[in-house]
């Protein structure tokens, strides 16, 4: 059973405004809605009927294009129920995208760095992709492109004394990268750190070569040859900790800390009981993920799947929330006030740094030195499992990653001393 109705509600902006959502609904998912380009004075809008009730010629064409909207899924819904396909409320939400790619007009293909860059991020603004079977946004690349945006703008501008604007992509030459990556550096040693440099290359050649396949003039993404090795990823040192102070921390005596510090602490030690899961993937886990002793779930962050197994201790952490998220989620992180994703990614963001104030807290009690933040966690479990015998592969389909990926950025060998006692009884 699947059905298709349009909401509507208040905007937070405006309150005489309403706000429309076509709300897609199918038996065994969760509701996805899907915000419309269309509102109207909130006094002339009725739920009931799906329409506004004004007869004036506005509303006449408002309510034709929300019916002809409506119609375009339920279509789309019912060749698929004939075809006996499987799908989700979140594949029909994003059926009538159109593809992007073909926005840009012929008149465009010679765009400036800046005007290139504004397009990708209303691209990516306006992007929607499933995930774990809610729609979501790419607004972790928008920022990214904001970054670097402010990046270049800054370099043109007290380098050339030029504005970004006036670059085009054949002014992206190699003398260009070799004046940004010193100018960068320079930035880097008097702030005590490398500024980033490596990510700003990276995402100015994903820029070029964007710009190349919608046959940009002068785009030519060889000449980051000349940078390449600035690009490289610095060896990766893993925030791993070892089984002792893992213990340490579990043990901690709770009266030390307040409710908010208790809950952010469980919030770490379930990342780590489940495959070391992300931040925002625990903050984002809702109870259809959960399948018996397992919990299986996309990344948000990346397109891999986690599949970590509940362990005793994390079903107790789950336990002792349950009921207090709103929604379907796990754990209260949200509040009816997190409307959008936007005001959610933030959320998770505070949530993050309390848990990190919480973790240094802690360290604090027990005296432990390391600097041990919620992405020890990851590197922590996998390098628990992997000493404890068990097999890269299962590992590595837990926690969300490729075998060679955990060995190349989380696995680390913290039991020194045991392993010299073991090798002397050995030798």
């Amino acid at each position: 059973m699947y059905s298709i109705n349009i909401k509507g509600k208040v905007t937070s902006k405006d309150k005489k405004l309403v706000k429309l959502e076509m709300i897609f609904f199918q038996t065994g998912y969760n509701r996805v809605s899907k915000v419309l380009n269309i509102t109207g004075p909130i006094k002339d809008w009725d739920n009931a009927s799906q329409s506004f009730i004004s007869k004036s010629s506005d509303a006449i064409k408002k309510n034709k294009m929300l019916l002809d909207l409506k119609l375009k899924y339920q279509k789309i819904a019912e060749e698929w129920e004939e075809e006996g396909r499987k799908w989700s409320p979140a594949e029909l939400a994003l059926s009538l995208d159109k593809k992007k790619g073909k926005e840009m007009k012929e008149e465009d293909r010679s765009l400036s760095v800046s005007q290139m860059i504004d397009y990708l991020i209303k691209k990516f603004s306006e992007k929607e992709k499933e995930k774990n079977g809610k729609i979501v946004k790419s607004l972790a690349s928008v920022k990214d492109y904001k970054i670097i945006k402010r990046a270049l703008e800054e370099f043109t501008q007290k380098k050339y004394n030029k504005p970004l604007s006036v670059f085009y992509f054949s002014d992206i030459t190699k003398q260009f990268l070799l004046d940004f990556v010193l100018y960068t550096q320079k930035k880097g040693i008097a702030n005590g750190n490398k500024a980033g440099l490596n990510q700003k290359l990276r995402k100015l050649r994903a820029i070029v070569n964007y710009a190349k396949g919608l046959n940009m003039h002068g785009a030519d993404p060889e000449i980051f040859g000349c940078v390449e090795d600035k690009m490289k990823w610095h060896k990766f040192e893993p925030r791993t900790v070892s089984k002792r102070v893992i213990q340490l921390i579990e043990n901690v005596d709770r009266s030390l800390l307040t409710p908010k510090e208790e809950f952010c602490l469980d919030l770490f030690l379930f990342s780590y009981y489940t495959g070391g899961m992300a931040n925002v993937d625990v903050c984002h886990l809702t109870y259809n993920m959960i399948q018996g002793n397992q919990v299986i779930y996309e990344r948000m962050k990346f397109p891999k799947i986690g599949k970590p197994l509940l362990i005793e201790k994390s079903k107790l952490i789950i336990e002792k929330y349950e009921g207090q998220g709103i929604d379907n989620y796990v754990f209260p992180v949200f509040t009816k006030k997190h409307t959008t994703e936007a005001k959610m990614r933030n959320r998770v963001i505070q949530i993050s740094n309390r848990v990190s104030k919480t973790l240094t807290k802690v360290c604090n009690i027990l005296d432990i030195k390391e600097n041990i933040t919620w992405y020890s966690a990851r590197g922590t479990f996998i390098s628990r499992m992997v000493d404890a015998g068990c097999s890269p592969a299962v590992t590595a389909e837990q926690a969300g990653n490729s075998v060679a990926v955990i060995f190349k950025h989380y696995y680390k060998f913290t039991e020194g001393e045991t392993l010299l006692t073991k090798m002397n009884s050995v030798f």
